[in-house]
């Protein structure tokens, strides 16, 4: 009998210890700290790239890449949920879906960040680096920055060696921000609203070498098929091929024979 107590005994000890051991094992790996838990809800793919570029390691995109013009999404209940448990909700201002998600659930300001959104160097810069202070994410950004600048560097000089300066273009009113700063000659920029027939006209009598329309919300086909003009359509939201907002600068460049 005392040779039963002290094997009951022994044995109660050692799965005890066993039992702790593992316990504090689980505790010791979940001691770092993982940037992946810092959820960051960005309202498009517009701003969700932003944010990746600003250093966003885990972020979800709430309106389709595959829309036409995403800031018409109609959100789901899910998506409240989504804004509710964020630590940061990226947005332009403009998505009427999310400022009534956001007036009709009380969402907190504090953790909104709104960026402008127009796909130049500097501001993208400006942006980015505005981000990045509030997420404590310089560290990803600057590098992100550097890699950013070298590309960006690249579009300007095969900009000037292709003498853009002299290639006359009409252009939507969503693109001119990245077609100035490529250089190009804006003879005029149009609407995104339907045009006349009378600014049609009026547009089409200035000859344009090139007309630059927007992918999401193009007005420019008409001037085109009547002075049978070439016509490119760029984007400002990424599409489904467009994994960073430097792959699709790089994409609308190649569009316009400047990379």
């Amino acid at each position: 009998m005392k040779i039963n107590k002290f094997l009951i005994f022994s044995l109660v000890i050692s799965l005890f210890l066993v039992f702790a051991v593992g316990c504090s094992s689980s505790e010791d790996t979940s001691n770092p700290v993982d940037e992946d838990v810092v959820k960051v809800v960005a309202s498009t793919s517009w701003t969700g790239v932003i944010a990746e570029a600003a250093g966003a390691t885990n972020v979800t995109v709430l309106a389709p890449v595959e829309l036409r013009h995403p800031p018409e999404y109609d959100f789901k209940p899910s998506d409240v949920q989504a804004l509710i448990e964020a630590d940061w909700i990226i947005m332009a201002g403009y998505e009427a879906f999310m400022n009534q998600m956001i007036e009709a659930n009380n969402i907190d300001e504090a953790k909104i960040i709104r960026v402008t959104t127009t796909n130049t160097y500097d501001i993208l810069v400006e942006q980015t680096r505005a981000a990045a202070e509030k997420m404590g994410t310089q560290e990803a950004q600057g590098q992100w920055e550097l890699e950013f600048t070298d590309v960006m560097d690249t579009i300007l000089e095969r900009a000037q060696e292709n003498d853009v300066e002299n290639i006359k273009v009409l252009v939507h009113m969503h693109m001119q921000g990245f077609v100035r700063s490529l250089g190009f000659d804006v003879l005029e920029v149009f609407s995104a609203d339907e045009l006349s027939p009378a600014r049609i006209g009026e547009l089409a009598s200035m000859n344009p070498d090139l007309i630059i329309d927007n992918f999401h919300n193009p007005q420019g086909l008409t001037i085109a098929e009547t002075i049978d003009a070439e016509r490119v359509e760029l984007r400002n939201f990424p599409g489904p091929d467009h994994k960073t907002i430097i792959d699709l600068l790089i994409s609308n460049a190649t569009l316009l024979g400047v990379y």
